[in-house]
């Protein structure tokens, strides 16, 4: 039985590590994104995270299995361009390991819901071309998400796709 819960400390390594497997390449600042999450109230914290263009981390959440292992992770943020307009998705992954078995669907659906409590316009997200986000591809097109840009980026080996859907 698979249940979705707000991240906490004991679980935030696991879905870090989840997440490090899931997108062996990011960004220093996509590296340093459970950090800032963990001390997000800090006022130097929240400097730091709006110098990278991140308004703020609103939230995370992890799929656990019956023996608490972390077997997916969704989150919410906003950016500083858009944060009137836009709420956006982060982090959304699943254990490769347990694909196929509905936990995709079950974590879009509930960022989905969650989102649109924010009365934002907006629902968005960046993902990319890499063949391991292909069934991530194919849930974002099922719930509405539209390929608004794509961005080949210096030093990135796949493209970057923006996807959006309206509320």
């Amino acid at each position: 039985m698979i249940k979705i819960v707000e991240i906490n400390d004991s679980l935030m390594t696991k879905a870090s590590k989840l997440v490090a497997k899931v997108f062996p390449f990011r960004s220093l600042s996509e590296r340093l994104t459970f950090w800032a999450f963990k001390h997000r109230k800090k006022i130097l914290v929240k400097k730091i995270i709006n110098m990278f263009g991140v308004a703020e981390l609103i939230n995370f959440w992890v799929a656990v299995d019956e023996n608490s292992n972390v077997v997916g992770i969704t989150g919410i943020y906003s950016y500083v361009k858009d944060k009137e307009d836009a709420i956006w998705l982060a982090w959304f992954c699943v254990d490769p390991e347990q694909r196929g078995k509905g936990i995709g669907k079950k974590l879009i659906e509930y960022s989905l819901d969650v989102a649109k409590n924010y009365n934002k316009k907006y629902f968005r997200l960046y993902t990319s071309s890499d063949p391991n986000e292909a069934a991530a591809q194919y849930l974002y097109e099922k719930y509405g998400f539209k390929v608004v840009k794509e961005e080949k980026k210096l030093f990135y080996i796949y493209t970057i796709i923006y996807r959006e859907r309206e509320f």
